[in-house]
């Protein structure tokens, strides 16, 4: 079995397409949640120091090796598994 290197590469650029899309995705849809929102303004007046003692904004995302890892295995498993679709639909039409 010979590997399709023009396959292999488009299987590459699909996942990181795919991928930056979700990541676009996620930031689109954070950014119309914000805009949308409307807060609450009936009895916040009493409550003000509590609240900004309490609030945390945002959060601190640590990479160590075992999460690079993670990722890194997930897109090279997702890359995988679209050249495997793409070659099993490639032998498919060609065999008809």
């Amino acid at each position: 079995m010979s590997i399709n290197k023009r396959l292999g590469v488009e299987s590459l650029l699909v996942t990181l397409l795919f991928t930056l899309g979700f990541m676009a995705w996620n930031v689109v849809q954070g950014m119309l949640m914000t805009l949308n929102h409307t807060p609450e303004m009936m009895h916040t007046d009493s409550s003000v120091m509590m609240l900004q003692s309490k609030v945390d904004f945002g959060s601190i995302a640590r990479w160590d090796m075992t999460s690079i890892l993670i990722a890194a295995v997930g897109f090279l498993l997702l890359a995988a598994a679209y050249y495997g679709l793409r070659s099993g639909i490639q032998r498919w039409t060609q065999r008809s």
